[in-house]
This record gives structure tokens, sequence and C-alpha cells, in this order.
């Protein structure tokens, strides 16, 4: 619960039961009609302050009485009140459709009608024809006392619905999305993407895909790290600055079409047993030749990238890796993450797996 200094939040609106007992025969002396809003008031919205202006129109001074925090504790449950009951005061207190502002320790308005004896007890349209304990008590109340029952016919907007909003809403999932890069993000060309000269020509976004990661970037707090094998480096075919200089261009695309890559990470080594097994056939540049690498489906790449970020795979409520190939798959695997396999799928398809 939210809560404050009593000083800093103090209106003359605001005043004690006892107080209040004093002023209405007064004001009832002079011909004043008093009505009465009484409930827990916690998180103030519009449904409220409307309340308020309507129930001001069926007399001349509107008193609203404030539910105290144990009462709203155990009707409403665990966190709630969100504000305690003077900043609550406080703030129905600031608005011009309400005179007075009084916090009452009951669990009922039963007895608050009892002690004020308002000329009404005003309720919103929810209320209008229920028969539950609490409202008839009420009703009863406010007749014993000579007053009448009103109600507003408001729309309802509901301070829980409000919060259940905010926290199913607005409460942003953390999620690391993984991509592939050939055959994932851009068609495949070609075996080797990037050893044709005119590969700002032969590139093309795959759409779906590019949709799928708009819709995750939007929906959720989402981190997004591409991942691509590279072996072509080794093989000689391209070097490592074609490599980067596409995921540059690649990135201005991407940015144009609403999609934030915060890291790009390729493995441009093959592994030593493999290169082995190619002898004769395909000759390796050495240097890019390793008895460990970060290829996938290894997760160095992915890490390496959460490392530079300052994030860990600990933060992420959940991962998906979009890919074409089984090594993607397997690297959804070893990351414990849902596994998109994009080939052939529309964005609505990807999107029912998303869910």
């Amino acid at each position: 619960m939210i809560v404050a200094p009593v000083s800093e939040f103090f209106s003359r609106k605001v005043v004690d039961l006892n107080m209040l007992c004093g002023i209405i025969p007064e004001l009832k002396e002079k011909n004043k009609t008093i009505g009465l809003c009484h409930g827990g008031f916690d998180l103030l919205h519009p449904g409220h302050i409307k309340h308020f202006e309507s129930a001001h129109q069926f007399c001349d001074v509107l008193v609203v009485s404030v539910t105290s925090d144990k009462f709203v504790a155990g009707r409403k449950g665990d966190g709630r009140p969100v504000f305690s009951e003077q900043l609550r005061a406080y703030s129905i207190a600031a608005l011009s459709s309400v005179d007075y502002v009084v916090i009452t320790d009951f669990a009922r308005a039963v007895d608050v009608i009892e002690l004020l004896k308002p000329s009404f007890y005003i309720k919103g349209p929810d209320f209008m024809g229920k028969s539950t304990p609490g409202i008839t008590l009420e009703r009863e109340a406010i007749s014993r006392v000579g007053g009448e029952m009103k109600y507003t016919t408001d729309v309802k907007l509901s301070t829980s619905e409000i919060i259940s909003y905010i926290k199913n809403e607005l409460d942003r999932k953390e999620v690391l999305v993984v991509l592939d890069r050939d055959g994932t993000l851009i068609e495949h060309s070609c075996d080797f993407f990037g050893k044709q000269e005119n590969w700002r020509e032969e590139l093309q976004l795959i759409m779906p895909v590019v949709s799928a990661v708009t819709y995750l970037q939007t929906k959720y707090n989402a981190t997004v790290i591409v991942a691509s094998n590279q072996a072509g480096v080794a093989r000689g075919l391209y070097d490592c600055s074609r490599v980067e200089e596409i995921h540059q261009y690649l990135d201005g695309l991407l940015k144009k079409q609403g999609v934030t890559i915060q890291s790009w990470k390729y493995s441009p080594d093959v592994d030593t047993r493999y290169a082995e097994e190619m002898r004769g056939k395909i000759d390796f540049i050495p240097a890019f030749v390793k008895d460990e690498t970060s290829r996938k489906p290894g997760v160095g790449m992915v890490l390496d990238a959460l490392q530079e970020l300052g994030r860990r795979r600990e933060e992420f409520s959940s991962v998906v890796v979009f890919g074409d190939q089984s090594e993607d798959e397997g690297l959804a695997v070893n990351l414990h993450a849902l596994f998109i396999d994009v080939k052939g799928k529309t964005f609505e398809e990807m999107k029912k797996e998303l869910a």
C-alpha cells in the first residue's frame, strides 16, 4: 500500500466523524439537503469522478465516506487498497463536486448512515434492484433515519478491472528472441549469401518473420539477437567484413520495418572434426578451423550477445528461436526455448504458435 505523511496531504474538506456529526444538523437547519456516498474509492478514476458529479445533483451538500484501510483490505484482498485511507480521502476532497470527506472505520455503511442521518444515500446504477445483505441493510438504514435511496445512472468503471488491466496488459514480459539469418530473416538466394558482389540486389526480407518479430516487440519487452553460422568465411567465399557489411545494411532495412536488433552475432568458424571429414573436398582457411566454436546448435553466440548487453538468460520469462534448419531447432532445445520453424509459414500461423 502506498502511504505518505498526513501533513503533506491536508485538506480542510477532510473532517473526522464527530465533527461531521455536528456540521450536518446545522446544514439541515438551513434547509440544505445532504447526500452521502460510501466506498473504498481506491485509485480514483473517471468513474468515481462522474459518480460524485451525478450524486451532487441530488443534494445541496455531498459527503463522501471513505472506508478505512483495514476494511478495504479485508474485502478486496492482498495488495489492496493501493492508496492509504488518507491519500484516498485527500484525492476525493480535491474534487469540486465533493463538500466533505470522512474516513470511517466500519465494515458497512449502515453505521455511517445512522450517525450522519443524510437526506439521501447515493449508490451507482449497479446497485439498483440488488438484494444482497449489504445493500438491503443500507436501504433499511436510510429509511430508518428518514432519508431516501438514490441511484446515479452513469457507466460503471471498476477499480479492480483497472488494476487487472494494468497487471495483465501493461506488466510486459521480458522475452528473448533469437533469429537465424539466411532462410529466416532473408531469402536463400544462394547457398552462401554474400559471396556474390550484387548481394544488395539479391537480398529479400522474409516478411512473415519480420511481422512476427514486430508483433513480439510490440507486445513484450523483447530483446532480439541474430545468431548466424557463416562457414562461408572459413571456406574463403567472403570475409568477415562482408558479413558485417551485410548485417549493417540489413539492420537499416529492419529498422524501417519497425524491428530493432540489439545484437548481431555470427560464427565464421568450422569444427576441426568437420574440417578433417571434408579434407580434399573443401579447403578451409586454417585460422577458422577450431576445436571449439560458437556455432549453432551451441549457445555460444547467444551467451556472448547477452554478456555484451549486460543481460542473463534467467532474466527472460520466455525465449523464442526462429529458424529454418535443424541447427536452429537444436539451439532452441539447448536454450529451453520455443522453436518456430519458419519454412512456408504465414505471420498468422507463427502468431498462433507464439500465443
